[in-house]
């Protein structure tokens, strides 16, 4: 009897690698989130600013069609890295998007993380922060392509607007 038992158990374990078992879905981040999680990133870095008394950012629809659009680019080049797969600079990507200023820095990472882990791993690193409180910066663009393993390609391009900044008046 203890016979029949173990080798009906064996077979029911080597039966089950026949069949296709559910695997654990991946998070996809979706268009509705995309601007809570650029805001949420903008809050982050205006706060490490505001840690080193310097004026807040503003989010860039330009910076950020760069910064998404490069990092498509790495993600098909396989390798997170400040240039374009045509040897583009974060300078010449965010005028080819219509910003009309200086790009002071360009953070760029290949990971399975959010953007709060990700804005972890580059406020601890001193270059990255350095761009993040530049005080002639005055906007951001966040980024990102996302693989369907779920692996993101994350881009945050900083720069200085040479535009005048345009200020609501009630009339």
């Amino acid at each position: 009897m203890l016979r029949i038992i173990s080798a009906l158990t064996v077979s029911v374990f080597l039966l089950s690698g026949c069949f296709e078992t559910e695997v654990s879905a991946v998070h996809q981040i979706t268009e509705g989130e995309a601007g809570a999680i650029r805001l949420n990133q903008l809050d982050l870095v205006n706060a490490v600013r505001a840690e080193a008394g310097v004026p807040p950012l503003t989010l860039s629809a330009e910076l950020t069609a760069a910064a998404a659009t490069h990092a498509r680019d790495i993600a098909v080049q396989k390798r997170a890295w400040n240039f374009g797969s045509d040897r583009s600079a974060p300078q010449t990507r965010a005028e080819r998007a219509g910003f009309n200023g200086l790009v002071t820095g360009e953070d760029v990472a290949e990971t399975y993380m959010s953007n709060l882990e990700i804005f972890q791993v580059w406020v601890a690193d001193p270059r990255s922060k350095q761009a993040m409180t530049d005080p002639t910066a005055t906007h951001m663009g966040l980024g990102w392509f996302q693989e369907i393993n779920g692996k993101l390609w994350w881009v945050m391009d900083i720069g200085a607007s040479l535009s005048p900044l345009e200020v609501a008046t009630a009339e």
